[in-house]
């Protein structure tokens, strides 16, 4: 793999993002629940996407792993909405109203330290006059115990990847399946600020300080190990935005123009392989 190629491809992957979500736009193939949904995320992923280039091509190598984390995330989201279809659509909006309601109502207290929303004590008032739909809402995020659940789906990231490998094959599954493996566990810990984090960041979990003879020396190796673990998240970012063109392709079968981009994504892809890996002769 190459650092400078990677970022190529990437560039290549994430103009295909952005025509494919223009493709799926109202004003392209009219108001749908699904792309209600799914158009914002995949456009914010898409900005996300641009970021992680730009923090590239500068050599910012921490921060654009960082920010693979919740790109990889945002797209096994979108892949899950769609292979759950109305059913994740509903719990979407229903998790989104009833935490912008909790929201209203925000407090923290910390020592002798306290901070509140503005509406906080008038809560008990405003809670008699909630309309049914917030309540059911309400009552489906809060756990037996009265707290409030976190989450808008019970499937962890892991599950919603089987679930989208379910719906939409074996080749989701082994591009989806490689960038989760790749980036979710470890991404974590750098982003988490752990001591962990740090030595997979700098790649002091195979290599002891105490191993180099000279500054220069562990210099080197840092620098080295940081823009191969750079240049693999940035590889996994593409291939999974090559995943979730092909699941909106499979989504949006009779939409040629979202086809046309799906091939167009498909051959930079195996261009791409041909070039960082050589072509393989039988």
């Amino acid at each position: 793999m190459d650092y400078q190629k990677e970022i190529t491809h990437l560039d290549k992957q994430l103009t295909f993002l952005n025509e494919v979500i223009l493709a799926i736009a109202p004003d392209k193939i009219g108001f749908l629940e699904l792309t209600s949904v799914i158009g914002p995320i995949l456009k914010l992923n898409l900005d996300t996407g641009k970021s992680i280039k730009l923090l590239a091509e500068n050599n910012h190598l921490r921060d654009l792993i960082i920010l693979s984390r919740p790109f990889i995330e945002s797209i096994i989201n979108v892949g899950f909405i769609c292979a759950k279809g109305d059913e994740a659509i509903i719990k979407s909006k229903k998790y989104a109203y009833q935490k912008g309601y909790r929201d209203l109502f925000r407090e923290l207290k910390l020592n002798d330290f306290e901070i509140k929303n503005g509406l906080t004590s008038h809560k008990e008032f405003i809670d008699q006059h909630r309309p049914q739909n917030l309540v059911e809402a309400l009552e489906e995020y809060t756990t037996k115990k009265g707290n409030e659940k976190t989450s808008w789906t019970d499937e962890t990231a892991k599950q919603k990847v089987e679930e989208i490998s379910k719906q939409y094959g074996v080749w989701v599954n082994g591009l989806l399946t490689f960038a989760f493996f790749n980036i979710y566990r470890d991404v974590s810990e750098i982003i988490h600020g752990s001591y962990y984090g740090v030595l997979i960041m700098t790649g002091m979990q195979n290599n002891d300080i105490t191993a180099f003879k000279t500054s220069d020396e562990a210099a080197k190796f840092f620098t080295d190990h940081q823009f191969k673990l750079g240049t693999l998240i940035l590889q996994q970012v593409s291939i999974s935005i090559v995943a979730i063109i092909e699941i909106l392709n499979q989504v949006f079968v009779k939409l040629p123009t979202v086809t046309a981009i799906k091939d167009k994504s498909y051959s930079t892809l195996i261009e791409y392989a041909d070039n960082a890996f050589g072509k393989q002769t039988l």
